[in-house]
């Protein structure tokens, strides 16, 4: 690299973490606390209901494409294909899990009350849709901060199958459920206060419809909350990756391509504020997070509004 270049990025580096300093201080502040609740919230010390957890975590490593609905699993990615448990859990001291995502879905929460100035009891008495539950970790999160009723979407069958163990005959969870469709299909009759959106819109082709089928599926009054990666401009624009160039640049062969992830769009803040807009929601907030150095966007649905139908690969939606 260019010694000169060389130079900025460091500079730009060191910049970045005195600005995030204060944010990243409460974060941890944050962090902490909500740590310590997921993990009392997550104890069990009944022993038919530690085996039963025993045997969901002994998936780990099987690989079932089948049960997918998947011909084969050449091309496919590795989280479809085989079974990885999505974040960390500790059980009590019984035993303790790591997850593929580690504790993202605590440091999750902790930002998005601090970036969006959330109070404690936010998620309290809520109805919530979590889109992209993996083996329920998210959903037990949201659970631990009090919120009522909760649809789980995971177009991974395995997962949301171990979701539905975990809440209901783990840890006896109720108004709990589970649907095992791609956000796409979604249709509820019911009306929810809160969609909970991480780390899913940029794995979707059609983003605004995504955030359409979630819009719809709000009360009036209801909050879309969505974290991404994303790109760091003051430019309405995404960066297209496609799932067949993803990991290229780590020297895989075609054959494994898609087995690492999957990203479609990763838009700047600007952009998703556009695509939360053109879905139909209103008081959009978004920021960039140098903490994770991913985009995070808050929106309201305030009352219907018509989407422009033109161009949507599904025309005739609400």
């Amino acid at each position: 690299m260019n010694p000169i270049r060389k130079l900025n990025t460091l500079l730009r580096i060191l910049i970045n973490k005195i600005i995030a300093r204060p944010y990243n201080a409460k974060c941890d502040k944050k962090f902490q606390f909500l740590k310590q609740e997921f993990e009392n919230f997550c104890v069990i010390e009944n022993e038919k209901s530690i085996d039963l957890a025993r045997k969901l975590v002994s998936q780990e490593g099987e690989v079932d494409f089948e049960v997918e609905g998947l011909r084969s699993a050449e091309n496919q990615r590795d989280l479809s294909i085989k079974f990885h448990w999505g974040h960390n859990h500790y059980f009590g001291n019984s035993f303790y899990v790591k997850g593929r995502m580690g504790n993202r879905h605590i440091d999750l929460i902790s930002q998005f009350m601090v970036g969006f100035g959330l109070d404690d009891d936010f998620f309290k008495d809520k109805d919530c849709i979590d889109v992209g539950c993996w083996t329920g970790g998210t959903t037990l999160m949201l659970k631990s901060l009090g919120a009522n009723e909760i649809l789980a979407l995971e177009e991974v069958k395995k997962y949301g199958k171990t979701m539905t163990k975990l809440c209901n005959d783990v840890y006896g969870l109720k108004g709990v459920g589970s649907e095992p469709i791609n956000l796409y299909n979604l249709v509820t009759d019911k009306k929810y206060d809160l969609a909970y959106f991480p780390g899913v819109i940029y794995h979707l082709s059609d983003p605004v419809l995504g955030l359409r089928r979630l819009y719809n599926s709000l009360c009036d009054g209801g909050v879309c909350l969505v974290e991404t990666a994303g790109i760091r401009s003051d430019k309405s624009i995404a960066s297209f990756e496609g799932s067949r160039i993803y990991t290229r640049n780590s020297g895989e062969s075609k054959e494994q391509l898609n087995r690492s992830g999957w990203n479609w769009f990763l838009p700047s803040t600007s952009c998703l504020e556009r695509w939360m807009v053109e879905a139909g929601f209103d008081e959009i907030r978004t920021y960039y997070s140098l903490r994770s150095n991913r985009v995070y966007g808050y929106g309201v649905r305030r009352g219907f509004t018509n989407i422009v139908r033109a161009g949507l690969s599904v025309y005739d939606i609400e």
